[in-house]
């Protein structure tokens, strides 16, 4: 992984640094940035969980989840290149008319705001801008991209530290803290990824909107984060490892998740599309009727069968949740499906801010590959280096008996 990652950002410094490729390649870096943060954010979210709910058989597995949500402050380094103007410029269009306002306001005086404000009254299509400025504007924005990594790895390194400390002293205490900090934490972590969604992903379109986008990204998170999870597990234990404290039940545990947000990743993706059909806007319509056209159109197919009904099908069934074999091919799936999940949100929008045509053909997947293994392959490695640090499981956590013991 570590080799994947070193030779994929080599690569990816030359298609940065060489002006033809750099437009194409600044949405492969945001799609693998964003699949990566989906999964920090999932791997978050159920360690929040289980300690606000006081869930003890999560403790066998819990340590794995704490250390992929301890990977928000590296993935905020490889995120980095998304602050720099010659690749926003190809990303964002609403930046680009803030600096035209901002070279405005250097020439003639006035405010950004002002300056917007008269080129929608010359262009109607910029009148949202003026209207979404005290959110949508530069400086917010810079301040909102930095404290999502500032909460997220926060999060992180406190309650990883918390049970880390735990395994010094085998304090009760320790466990009461984390929960509370957990349920503290709850309301500012739904704000944090329903603000980086909008920022990353929504924005791609500053015309576009959907109340759901938020929950849409967060129930995606949640289970892709699983299936991962249900991966590292496996994987270890097919090395001898957590063989007394991970059992078939822990098995059946996640596997019900896993289908509970298969589930609720369906329910709010059809509420989405639903409300957005009803209300026919020609803003929001716009979302769909990209994705609808020439090659996307079967993607978005893929997504409603490969993403909801093969899953529902294979794990509503008891025994197959329980064998183990078919758990991780459905797991594999399922980050198969994410992924493309979100690959489908973001790329259909680089051909027509590019001017290319809504599939555009050419090389970039090509950077979309690259992209994907440089980030992946790095952050996979630090992960892999992270759990050779400390134990693989809580074993001072006093509701590590009651975790190995669970029954269904």
């Amino acid at each position: 992984l570590g080799a994947l990652g070193g030779l994929g950002l080599l690569l990816s410094l030359v298609f940065f640094f060489n002006p033809g490729t750099r437009p194409a390649f600044a949405y492969s870096w945001l799609f693998a940035i964003f699949v990566s943060f989906t999964l920090v954010v999932g791997g978050t979210f159920w360690v929040l969980l289980h300690n606000a709910s006081n869930a003890s058989w999560g403790v066998s597995v819990r340590r794995l989840f704490e250390n992929l949500g301890h990977l928000a402050l590296p993935l905020g380094l490889l995120s980095l290149p998304l602050l720099l103007p010659v690749v926003q410029t190809h990303i964002w269009p609403w930046m680009n008319h803030h600096r035209e306002a901002a070279e405005q306001v250097a020439a003639h005086g006035g405010s950004v705001l002002e300056r917007l404000e008269e080129m929608a009254k010359i262009n109607p299509h910029l009148t949202v801008l003026p209207e979404k400025f005290g959110y949508l504007n530069r400086t917010f924005w810079y301040i909102r991209f930095f404290a999502y990594f500032g909460i997220l790895g926060s999060m992180a390194w406190y309650m990883r530290g918390r049970y880390l400390v735990q395994e010094l002293d085998g304090s009760v205490k320790h466990t009461i803290r984390a929960r509370q900090f957990a349920c503290a934490m709850l309301f500012p972590f739904a704000l944090t990824v329903t603000f980086a969604a909008v920022d990353w992903l929504m924005a791609l379109d500053y015309n576009w909107f959907s109340t759901m986008w938020g929950v849409y990204i967060f129930a995606g998170s949640a289970w892709s984060s699983m299936a991962l999870m249900l991966l590292v597990v496996s994987y270890l234990r097919s090395l001898g490892y957590l063989q007394k404290v991970v059992t078939g039940e822990h098995y059946h545990l996640m596997g019900k998740l896993l289908l509970t947000f298969t589930i609720f990743w369906a329910y709010i993706a059809f509420d989405q599309y639903f409300l957005i059909w009803y209300a026919n806007i020609p803003e929001e319509t716009r979302f769909f009727l990209i994705r609808n056209t020439e090659g996307w159109r079967w993607v978005s197919i893929l997504l409603l069968v490969g993403h909801f009904v093969l899953p529902f099908v294979v794990l509503l069934q008891q025994q197959q949740k329980k064998n183990v074999g078919l758990t991780c091919a459905v797991a594999v799936w399922v980050l198969v499906m994410h992924i493309v999940d979100i690959y489908w949100n973001i790329i259909p929008m680089r051909g027509p801010t590019l001017g290319q045509g809504v599939w555009m053909g050419g090389t970039a997947w090509m950077g979309d590959i690259i992209a994907f293994c440089t980030v992946f392959g790095i952050l996979g490695y630090l992960y892999m280096l992270r759990l050779t640090h400390h134990s693989l499981y809580a074993w001072r956590d006093p509701r590590l008996v009651e975790s190995i013991n669970v029954r269904n």
